[in-house]
């Protein structure tokens, strides 16, 4: 790796807010947005205090904003839509999902990361 990959790699690290996990958890995702109705129980594939990423059968505007509920204990939170790609034309996007106001434990992650604690 040369010093300017090195760096770059740095720099996105250090900008990411908290620590990403790889956790599959179930929610109910239900648009805000009464152009886009849509309201559907997928799973997340990644969990931070900020948000998390989901896949989804439909492709959803950026800064759609969202009802996002725990489907374990009925908590939610209203979040936005960040980021849309798509995975299969047509038939699956991953959505990056950001929360209007970060939470370090909405998640119920036991033992969470240190830089959960808001």
């Amino acid at each position: 790796m040369n010093p300017s990959e090195a760096t770059a790699r740095d720099t996105f690290k250090n900008a990411r807010r908290s620590t990403r996990l790889s956790r599959q958890i179930p929610i109910l995702i239900t648009s805000l947005d009464p152009e886009q109705s849509f309201c559907a129980r997928c799973e997340t594939v990644v969990v931070n205090a900020h948000g998390c990423a989901t896949i989804l059968p439909v492709r959803l505007k950026n800064k759609t904003p969202l009802w996002l509920e725990l489907i374990s204990n009925g908590r939610r939170k209203t979040a936005k839509i960040v980021l849309a790609l798509s995975l299969v034309e047509g038939v699956s996007w991953f959505l990056g999902l950001e929360f209007d106001s970060p939470e370090g434990d909405f998640w119920g992650i036991e033992n969470p990361p240190a830089d959960w604690q808001l």
